[in-house]
């Protein structure tokens, strides 16, 4: 097996991004984050990832509906069920063809030795970049994916870091969060996120007890702003811009104020 046959299967089986890192790749970041922590084995580390559906954040945006919609097809669903049947099917590919392969999806369990860093891998499998605001941003999406990781004792051709320059010169999601979440650090290179702040955000942020310990931000004020930001820097565009109004917002007193 190679690694085109292996990204042709992962897109068959419905990823719409793959890419593959090798596991030295992860030698700096904590031990917690490395490959090697599952297995001494691991060679690559295959990347696989679904879209966010744009459609699924317009209650948000609208202000309409905060639920079934994102919470569905954007969240829970989209890691339970597309998401991890992509994985389960891939990996069941790579066993056939005698490579053992360990699935991870995003979940992230305290109580684990292992935590997967799911941004640094797709960096290091060439699918994009983390931008200034802390979202992953491909080239294709923008901030809107999800990934999970396969870890291989099999050592596949890897695909190679890239810059993709969506992030400059670009402050839209520190501008756009009412809560002031985000700052300037770094000379505007990053942006500082206290995501203690995110937590108790009503402007689109999720969070799940149990599940996560992090607010979901994608469909956040920020998350949004993200969205309309890199409208035209993306391949994957759109008959109609999302955003055709000015955006609703709640602050700090009004959140508090908010039932």
């Amino acid at each position: 097996m190679n690694a085109s046959e292996l990204k042709q299967a992962a897109r068959k089986f419905g990823a719409d991004l793959v890419g593959i890192a090798p596991a030295e790749a992860f030698a700096h970041l904590p031990e917690r984050n490395r490959p090697e922590t599952v297995s001494d084995r691991v060679k690559s580390v295959v990347v696989v990832g679904h879209r966010i559906l744009r459609g699924a954040l317009r209650g948000v945006e609208e202000g309409t509906n905060f639920g079934s919609t994102y919470q569905t097809y954007g969240f829970s669903w989209m890691e339970d069920l597309f998401l991890s049947r992509t994985v389960y099917h891939l990996t069941c590919f790579l066993e056939d063809a005698g490579v053992e392969a360990i699935p991870f999806l995003a979940h992230r369990n305290p109580d684990d030795a292992f935590e997967p860093d799911y941004k640094a891998a797709a960096e290091a499998a060439g699918l994009g970049n983390i931008g200034k605001g802390g979202f992953f941003l491909t080239p294709q999406y923008g901030h809107r994916q999800r990934f999970a990781l396969i870890l291989t004792d099999f050592t596949f051709e890897p695909d190679h870091p890239r810059q993709t320059g969506l992030c400059r010169g670009c402050r839209a999601c520190l501008e756009s969060c009412p809560l002031g979440a985000l700052s300037e650090a770094g000379e505007g290179r990053n942006f500082r996120l206290d995501e203690s702040v995110c937590a108790g955000c009503r402007n689109g942020a999720y969070t799940w007890p149990g599940r996560t310990d992090r607010a979901d931000r994608y469909a956040a004020a920020c998350g949004r702003a993200c969205l309309v930001a890199l409208e035209n820097k993306i391949t994957g565009r759109y008959e109609h811009k999302f955003r055709k109004r000015s955006v609703w917002s709640i602050g700090p007193v009004a959140q508090e104020k908010q039932i």
